[in-house]
């Protein structure tokens, strides 16, 4: 399996992580998330560790996905409404 290395800089310490690489582009897109999810938990300085963070980060890019999959299938049900609305007019006009 591919991987690509991720860098998160939270707090001044950068978190390294290797990722699947077909995972890169949702973490990209989730990466201030990512970072805004762990500030807001507000973890101690002793307990902010990779188990947090990468939690944090399985998190968004998961987020990511299904935000995508759910816009997509939105998209596929306007489509189809506006086809069937079409065809329904062009029924009605005859």
């Amino acid at each position: 399996m591919n991987e690509q290395v991720v860098e998160l800089i939270i707090r001044e310490r950068k978190f390294v992580f290797k990722i699947p690489y077909n995972d890169y582009v949702p973490f990209k897109e989730a990466e201030q998330k990512i970072i805004d999810l762990v500030e807001k938990l507000n973890p101690p300085a002793e307990k902010l560790d990779y188990g947090i963070v990468y939690a944090a980060l399985q998190l968004a890019i998961e987020n990511n996905r299904l935000a995508q999959k759910t816009k997509n299938e939105s998209s596929d049900v306007e489509e189809t409404v506006d086809e069937i609305s079409e065809k329904l007019n062009i029924f009605l006009n005859q």
